[in-house]
C-alpha cells in the first residue's frame, strides 16, 4: 500500500516547497553579482579544485565579468523547471484523489502505477495546459490573468536552456501556428510583475542608490512589464528580472493552489475554504 495523501496539507507542503525554491533560484542571479566582484587568482591554475583545467585565465575572466547575466539564466531556467515539477506533483495529488474519491482512503501498487503513467502523458501537454484544463478544469479570472506570465516565461526558459538565448522561429512562433507560417514581425513576449520605485513620488531605475546623503522618502508598488524579443536577438535577464520573475511565479502558484482545492473540494464532497 501506498501512504495516505493528506488533502490540503501535502498540496500546501509542495506550495511551500516551491515558494522556498524560487527564492532560492533568485538568490544564484544575486550571487551572480557577487561572484562579478571577486578577481581571478594570480599565479598558475589551483588544481586542488580540480584534477585538470580545461579553462584558461582568459575564460575565468570572461565567467567573473558576465557572472551577473549568466547566474541569472541559470536562475530563470531553474524557476521555470521547478515550477513544472511542482505543476506535476499536484496534478499526480488530483489523479490519486479523483481515483480514491475521499482523503484517507488506501492507494494500491497497480492503480498508482497506472495514474503515474496518465499523469507523465498529460505533462506533456506543457505548463499552461496544465494550469488551465488539467490542475484546474475551470480555472478563475485571477487565474487566467496570471497564467500569461507563465507562457511567455517558458518560451524564455525553453531559448535559454536549448539555444543559448539566441531566438529562433520556434521561439516567436504563435501558438496552433505552423512553424513554416512564422512571420519575421512575430515576436517571443515575456509578462511578469515588477516592482516600481518611487523615491520622493518620482519613479527612479533599480537598483537605486541614494547619494543625496538625506533622507528620503521611498514607495514600491508593482506594474505588469511586458519584455519582446524578435528572431536573432540574444536574451539576457539580470538579477532584478529574476527577483521580479520569481515573486511573479509565486503569486501565480498561490493563485493555482486556491484554484485546486476549490475544485477539489468539490470532488471529495467537502465544505468549500
Amino acid at each position: 500500500m501506498i501512504r495516505d495523501l493528506i488533502y490540503p496539507e501535502d498540496a500546501r507542503k509542495a506550495l511551500a516547497s516551491l515558494v522556498g525554491g524560487l527564492g532560492y533560484d533568485a538568490a544564484v542571479a544575486l550571487a551572480g553579482v557577487a561572484v562579478s566582484k571577486i578577481p581571478v587568482p594570480p599565479g598558475p591554475p589551483d588544481f586542488t579544485v580540480v584534477p585538470f583545467r580545461c579553462s584558461g585565465v582568459q575564460h575565468e575572466q570572461a565567467v567573473r565579468r558576465e557572472a551577473p547575466i549568466l547566474f541569472s539564466r541559470f536562475s530563470l531556467i531553474s524557476m521555470v523547471s521547478r515550477f513544472e515539477v511542482h505543476e506535476y506533483n499536484l496534478l499526480l495529488q488530483r489523479r490519486v484523489l479523483e481515483h480514491l474519491k475521499a482523503p484517507g482512503q488506501k492507494m494500491d501498487g497497480p492503480n498508482f502505477w497506472r495514474i503515474l503513467k496518465l499523469v507523465q502523458q498529460e505533462s506533456r501537454s506543457g505548463p499552461v495546459k496544465m494550469c488551465d484544463g488539467l490542475l484546474v478544469t475551470q480555472p478563475s479570472a485571477a487565474l487566467e490573468a496570471k497564467m500569461e506570465w507563465l507562457d511567455g516565461l517558458y518560451r524564455v526558459r525553453n531559448c535559454l536552456a536549448h539555444r543559448l538565448g539566441r531566438v529562433q522561429m520556434i521561439d516567436v512562433k504563435p501558438p496552433s501556428v505552423p512553424l513554416d507560417q512564422t512571420k519575421d514581425e512575430d515576436r517571443l513576449k515575456a509578462i511578469w510583475l515588477r516592482p516600481r520605485l518611487l523615491v520622493e513620488g518620482k519613479e527612479v531605475q533599480l537598483p537605486f542608490r541614494n547619494t543625496t546623503g538625506r533622507e528620503a522618502q521611498c514607495r514600491v508598488d508593482f506594474e505588469q512589464y511586458v519584455r519582446e524579443w524578435k528572431i536573432g536577438d540574444q536574451i539576457d535577464v539580470n538579477p532584478v528580472d529574476c527577483e521580479a520573475i520569481a515573486m511573479s511565479l509565486s503569486l501565480l502558484a498561490q493563485q493555482l493552489q486556491a484554484d485546486f482545492e476549490r475544485e477539489m473540494n468539490v470532488v471529495l464532497g467537502l465544505p468549500g475554504p
